[in-house]
């Protein structure tokens, strides 16, 4: 196996871990009279549940990685049947004699 080959397929199994990889959310300084008022306040349910769930926007967020793992394990495959496809016909062009064979 190539160099470039044991690179490629290094960087497959990258993206497809980093596929399956919770994204990183970053946590924002609360000021200090938010913080004192969320203690004190008391703990109600929530009035609906349609504002409980997350907006579309975040649900549907889709991380590099899995981009990568689809676009690499799609393209590699084909890659590798249109590689074997091109050598059996042309080994069975070989075998015949070809274009130049009357």
């Amino acid at each position: 196996m190539n160099s470039y080959a044991k690179i490629i397929s290094f960087f497959a199994l990258v993206s497809a871990a980093a596929a399956f990889q919770a994204p990183q959310v970053a946590k924002v300084a609360l000021p200090a009279a938010a913080s004192a008022f969320a203690a004190v306040a008391p703990a109600f349910a929530v009035d609906s549940i349609i504002e409980a769930l997350p907006s579309t926007t975040v649900a549907l967020e889709v991380q590099f990685g899995a981009y990568l793992a689809i676009t690499l394990g799609t393209l590699l495959p084909v890659l590798f049947l249109i590689n074997l496809f091109v050598q059996t016909e042309s080994r069975r062009a070989g075998r015949e004699g070809g274009i130049d064979s009357e």
